[in-house]
């Protein structure tokens, strides 16, 4: 039987040491990724049209023994586990190659532990092989997966899933694909784009933000079509929902190209170069037009930032602020402290063993409609709630509110001291609460409830812990998160709480309030000794140790029974997640989001 003309080797970093004395990844950062190798990358690998290649996969050996066994066991014959903990260099698949290839030619292809390849790209890789010196390969057309389980095209010249051919010398360790970045790989040679049919898959999650989408939205039958992956994604939008979602994925693309050219530049390039069809570009210095629009896109930008144009602007601005602050802190904190009834009962609210605190705010008279759902939702629930509204001295409340439900009364208080200055001025005005069984303090900073509270609050009473949170944060120092809190037996009424909430004034800035209140919290719970339960922890959520949970896990905690989201993550544009909160909620709830 005659020896093979190549040897084809198939390259991935799981948990890569990419810097010298850094710190393993964690546990729950690799059990995270994990799940993704598992069932992107392993599913798609194994469903391959030819077997013809080997895997190595780079691990970091400084991990449990638990996973390392795990990783051995979902290994066996599949890849070879390469297990290191040296900081990763561009020749450090050299020497495990070379142990294990002996042809005249080598491929060596890269793929990311969180993506996947189409059921015949190594096929289509081994096509181009024509005895080669050397030679980039690049399979041009992919697609990307967002959170949402939205599928978009994407065309990338260079990009993550590229080959190199190259002719072995004897003595000398092979260079692989990584010998070069990517993106510059044309660089170290000339490069082949390959204009076949969609032959890879980003899936764009919460730990690889490092891949923008910058492409439209298309059907999702070639996921199926061309991929053997245990991935949710939304396979049955079609019609006028599918038409809705591709423009405003066109409005998104605008927005994106607006705000950064250089992904307009890098999206045009690519689908100029693929209508070409398959060709070669010869070996240059790896600049392509795209690294020259970024390079005057930043260049500009650093002027700007250092222009005493932008100083003299941003300082205008933030006197402006500063002033505006100022008098209307001066207007509110003369009006009377004492909260004001506008609607409902408040003989029916106190008169239990329960109730809800709810801080809102909102720039209009009437409450935010957030505000109101969230208390009749807790009112259904058995646990009346007060709704503070923090008001400016000029604005003017409806002296009656429509369809308030039992259970929920609304109070008006001078907009001071945010959230922390509603519920002090709730706990000084009707002292009662204080003295509860169960007080939950919290605010309109939520979305929902998109179903019952009845499990959420089941998981409360269930805690004997002094306080309950619905999620700790640990950046930029340990604090419970403040917009769910639930306080047990009257621990509201001793000191030290008493007294801290007796004591909310006025801060500066949000910032401050944060500071001194948010923090203050947690850090005179630990001084005084009281026990606190978070109910969602991030390793509870596979999140690495300094996520934050409501916003990279919120589609986590909605799957865990947290019926809420961050209405921050809803209304503004720079996070772009509604129509992948919806699709979660959808999915979880089956209410649809308007």
């Amino acid at each position: 039987m005659p020896e093979p003309a190549f040897d084809h080797v198939l390259l991935t970093r799981f948990s890569a040491v990419m810097a010298p004395e850094a710190e393993p990844a964690g546990e729950e950062w690799l059990r995270y990724r994990l799940a993704f190798f598992d069932q992107v990358t392993y599913a798609s690998v194994v469903s391959q049209t030819t077997r013809d290649f080997q895997w190595l996969v780079l691990f970091d050996d400084r991990c449990s023994a638990e996973f390392r066994a795990d990783i051995e066991y979902l290994a066996e014959d599949v890849f070879t586990p390469v297990w290191t903990h040296e900081t990763f260099r561009r020749d450090s698949f050299a020497e495990p190659v070379a142990a294990v290839t002996h042809a005249p030619y080598l491929i060596t292809t890269r793929i990311d532990s969180d993506d996947a390849m189409a059921v015949d790209f190594m096929e289509t890789v081994q096509a181009q092989f024509a005895h080669q010196e050397r030679l980039f390969v690049n399979l041009t057309r992919g697609i990307q997966v967002d959170r949402s389980g939205a599928v978009y095209l994407s065309d990338q010249l260079s990009n993550p899933f590229i080959s190199l051919v190259e002719r072995r010398e004897a003595g000398r360790p092979p260079d692989t694909v990584y010998v070069a970045k990517h993106a510059r790989a044309r660089a170290k040679g000339p490069i082949r784009e390959v204009r076949a049919p969609v032959m890879w898959m980003q899936v764009v999650h919460d730990l690889n933000v490092s891949n923008i989408v910058n492409g439209p939205r298309i059907a999702p039958g070639v996921v199926a079509e061309r991929f053997r992956v245990d991935l949710t994604y939304d396979a049955d939008i079609r019609g006028t929902g599918l038409v809705r979602a591709r423009a405003r994925q066109v409005g998104r693309l605008v927005r994106l190209w607006a705000a950064h050219p250089g992904e307009l530049t890098k999206a045009a390039e690519a689908w100029a170069w693929r209508s070409r069809g398959t060709h070669e570009r010869a070996q240059d210095d790896g600049a392509t037009l795209t690294d020259k629009v970024q390079a005057l896109e930043q260049g500009w930008r650093q002027r700007w930032q250092e222009s005493a144009v932008r100083r003299r602007a941003r300082d205008t601005k933030r006197d402006a602020v500063r002033r505006y602050w100022g008098l209307q802190r001066s207007f509110n904190t003369a009006s009377s402290p004492e909260p004001v009834l506008v609607a409902g009962s408040l003989d029916a609210v106190l008169g239990g063993d329960r109730v809800v605190v709810l801080a809102e705010y909102s720039r209009s008279g009437h409450p935010r409609p957030e505000a109101l759902s969230g208390a009749a939702a807790w009112a259904a629930a058995g646990v009346p709630a007060l709704v503070v509204c923090a008001r400016d001295a000029w604005s003017r409340m409806p002296r009656e509110l429509e369809d308030l439900p039992d259970g929920v009364a609304v109070v008006r208080r001078p907009n001071v001291g945010y959230d922390f200055g509603s519920w002090g001025a709730a706990l000084t005005a009707y002292p009662q609460i204080a003295s509860k069984r169960l007080v939950i303090l919290t605010n309109d900073s939520l979305a929902g409830p998109y179903g019952p509270l009845d499990d959420l609050l089941a998981r409360i009473e269930a805690s004997e812990a002094d306080v309950w949170a619905a999620t700790a944060n640990h950046f930029p120092q340990e604090h419970l998160q403040s917009y769910l809190l639930a306080f047990r037996d009257g621990v509201l009424a001793r000191d030290p709480l008493a007294a801290f909430f007796a004591g909310v004034r006025a801060q500066d800035s949000k910032r401050a309030v944060i500071q001194t209140y948010e923090f203050g919290l947690s850090a005179l719970m630990r001084s005084a000794g009281l026990t606190h339960e978070v109910g969602w922890t991030q390793e509870s959520l596979s999140l690495v140790h300094s996520a934050n949970p409501t916003f990279e896990g919120y589609a986590a905690m909605l799957a865990a029974g947290f019926p809420f989201v961050k209405r921050i993550l809803l209304e503004e544009r720079r996070f772009d997640l509604h129509d992948a909160i919806a699709t979660v909620v959808r999915q979880e709830y089956g209410v649809e989001l308007r």
